[in-house]
């Protein structure tokens, strides 16, 4: 149970700069007004900055996390395979960093350069840090959880209520070379996928999924579909034509589609829920499904 538990998905571990420099000056606030670790005893001169300065510690470990060790380990920290146990994990890294880098800053004005200090050091750091970081992701996950399984739903009521008809239009798609194009029928389109500098078209044609690639942007693409009202954004890399769209998912990483025929889940990301919410709610009528 408590490994299926820590399987699951949570969003993504990137760290927002508001959330770290709020987290930096509360703990420079903290350490200036409890003053543990010995600080209580210094009597030397700006304690104020000095205590303050643990905040700055905190920030520059982050900093240092994100820009440096984040990139060394693209695969680990992958967007799509984040979960509960990584968030703890990783959070817990940085807790011991962070006291690794306060242990370094209070060593520099005091008499603690020993093993015995540094182990006392990071003990309570991680211990005092830990049972939060465990807390708070679970009461996150649990709501983000609770949360987009709503949204889910209420996405699957607004697909049952569509009306069903057929919408059998040309598409022609041309690349950034205005040479090579893709054409299909509108009926045949599923999604499209940006890659890198090309994308690639996912169609289902006599019964056979078919994947077309182009070098174009997802932006030009999409400018050559905006006339096609079935053609929605639903992640910066995605359009999907929602007619094909057969249930709606949720767990605490977002919303995600399942489209007919299609062998990957589409991601919804929050930036388009809420336009893709209402562009469907406004055409409910007029929804389009294909057999």
């Amino acid at each position: 149970m408590l490994k299926q538990y820590l399987s699951q998905p949570y969003p993504s571990h990137v760290n927002k700069w508001k959330t770290v420099s709020a987290i930096s000056l509360f703990i420079g606030l903290f350490m200036l007004i409890f003053q543990p670790f010995g600080l209580s005893n210094y009597h030397g001169p700006n304690k104020a900055l000095l205590c303050m300065g643990y905040g700055l510690v905190t920030f520059v470990a982050v900093l240092i996390n994100t820009v440096v060790v984040q990139p060394l380990f693209k695969a680990w920290f992958a967007s799509h395979k984040w979960t509960v146990l990584k968030q703890i994990i990783w959070l817990s890294w940085i807790i011991f960093s962070i006291g690794l880098g306060n242990y370094i800053y209070t060593a520099s004005f005091s008499t603690m350069w020993s093993i015995k200090a540094l182990l006392y050091f990071q003990f309570f750091t991680v211990a005092v840090g830990l049972m939060p970081i465990i807390v708070l992701t679970i009461v996150n996950q649990n709501r983000l959880l609770a949360q987009n399984l709503k949204s889910a739903q209420e996405f699957n009521s607004q697909l049952k209520s569509g009306d069903t008809c057929n919408e059998q239009q040309p598409v022609t798609l041309l690349a950034d070379n205005e040479k090579d194009e893709c054409q299909f029928d509108l009926a045949n389109l599923l999604y499209i996928e940006s890659i890198g500098n090309y994308i690639e078209i996912y169609l289902w044609a006599n019964n056979e999924l078919k994947k077309v690639v182009l070098r174009s942007s997802l932006k030009r693409i999409e400018m050559q579909l905006e006339a096609y009202k079935s053609v929605m954004k639903c992640h910066r890399a995605f359009l999907i034509n929602n007619g094909r769209i057969k249930e709606v998912k949720g767990n605490s990483q977002g919303l995600r589609l399942v489209l007919e025929h299609a062998e990957t889940d589409i991601p919804v990301s929050r930036n388009y829920a809420r336009s893709l919410k209402e562009k469907l709610n406004a055409r409910t009528s007029a929804l389009t499904f294909y057999p």
